[in-house]
């Protein structure tokens, strides 16, 4: 999936982070796809520790919902990739990051929650 879209000018990065991996797993379960465990690797600390939280906002817990999904024959699993260490994957997105960047936002504002 390589796609850019403007999640409007509050949304916080973490709040990105725990977003993209959310459509990632939603794309990976869209597809049928045959491998029986599929990877989704992230340079957000911060988001990979969230979707094994306890406690978290609506959107972390839509996140675990759907990386937990029983109905996919598919088991997705989180890893954490160093950012900024040339891997192609990882400069891909940041690319595509910085592209979102610059769309403008359609929709109702905001787009998600903002935090306290």
């Amino acid at each position: 999936m390589k796609a850019q879209l403007s999640l409007g000018r509050y949304a916080t990065v973490f709040q990105a982070e725990i977003y993209a991996i959310l459509a990632c797993a939603y794309e990976i379960q869209s597809q049928n796809r045959l491998e029986k465990y599929l990877s989704i690797c992230s340079n957000s600390l911060a988001a990979l520790k969230a979707s094994k939280a306890i406690r978290m906002s609506p959107l972390v817990h839509q996140c675990q919902k759907a990386l937990n999904d029983t109905s996919v024959p598919h088991a997705m699993g989180l890893f954490w990739v160093p950012g900024q260490a040339g891997i192609r994957g990882n400069e891909i997105t940041d690319r595509l990051a910085r592209g979102g960047i610059a769309l403008r936002f359609l929709g109702p504002k905001p787009a998600l929650g903002i935090s306290r």
